[in-house]
């Protein structure tokens, strides 16, 4: 059973490329860093809601620096709470995060990581940074979670006032019981503008999955209540037409629900050693 710590994260912040002053949480490990991690969370949250806490606490315990931002307008960020701006300011701010947390943290390898709509941030942070050691996606959002029609809509309205109002309940299905209640959780509904985001994030990563050229180990949930049937499949495509060595290209599903490491135990000890195990061999230098 992986053994979680029980540091309290500390906070920086950083101004955001996009105009927004974000806050930054960090995770130590107990003994010297073996590497760096930048953890993206998903729609909807932020650094220390459950699901992307419980991930900085398995890789700080296992050996690695975290940081983790709360972005524009989520968690402890400044911005109009559960708006985000545009997936080309998404994936900016996000390389800007990147950067500072390796300036922080010079000569540590540096892994990127995300769950949901944090993997997809992740992955296309991935193709704009060099020298990345390796990714992992959680139940990542590799395309748009929107039919195309819907797509068009929401990218209409997004250049419109209409952008920062409310469009549709943001937690609709029992998946999101894995998830705990608090109060900087944009709650009640998703904005136009975020939706749009989303999709529009979601449709970059599809048409660049050829591009990613580093290590990367995605996990899929079998029993996946949130993401697209679309964006599963993009999770497939990735290992057959990634740029990344095959050797290198790691896809592994288990019997779980979308936020992969709420699951109960032993199920969440068997993941997160799944991930560590990965992590440690390419911190190390190392290839499969």
């Amino acid at each position: 059973m992986v053994v979680l710590t029980s540091s309290t994260p500390t906070r920086s912040a950083l101004d955001a490329p996009s105009g927004v002053r974000c806050a930054l949480w960090h995770w130590e490990p107990p003994t010297a860093a073996v590497g760096l991690v930048v953890l993206f969370h998903g729609m909807g949250s932020h650094a220390r809601f459950p699901s992307t806490s419980l991930a900085a606490e398995v890789l700080s315990a296992g050996g690695f620096a975290v940081c983790s931002p709360d972005m524009p307008g989520h968690g402890e960020s400044d911005g109009l709470r559960g708006f985000l701006l545009s997936s080309e300011a998404l994936e900016e701010d996000g390389e800007a995060f990147a950067r500072e947390a390796r300036r922080l943290k010079p000569g540590l390898p540096l892994f990127l990581a995300g769950s949901s709509m944090g993997g997809a941030i992740a992955f296309r942070v991935a193709q704009r940074l060099d020298g990345v050691s390796g990714l992992v996606l959680l139940a990542p959002m590799l395309a748009p979670p929107a039919s195309a029609a819907a797509a068009y809509l929401l990218a209409a309205l997004s250049y419109t006032p209409l952008c920062r109002l409310p469009l549709i309940p943001s937690s609709a299905t029992d998946n999101a019981k894995q998830y705990s209640d608090e109060a900087i959780i944009k709650r009640g509904a998703l904005r136009v503008g975020s939706a749009s985001a989303c999709v529009s994030l979601g449709a970059a990563c599809e048409a660049t999955l050829p591009g990613l050229a580093c290590p990367f180990f995605c996990l899929l949930a079998d029993r996946e209540l949130v993401l697209s049937e679309a964006a599963r499949e993009a999770a497939e495509r990735l290992c057959e037409v990634a740029a990344t060595p095959a050797a290198d290209r790691t896809l592994k599903r288990y019997d779980a629900l979308h936020a992969l490491l709420c699951e109960p135990e032993p199920l969440r000890s068997t993941i997160a050693g799944d991930i560590l195990a990965w992590m440690r061999r390419y911190a190390a230098g190392e290839s499969t």
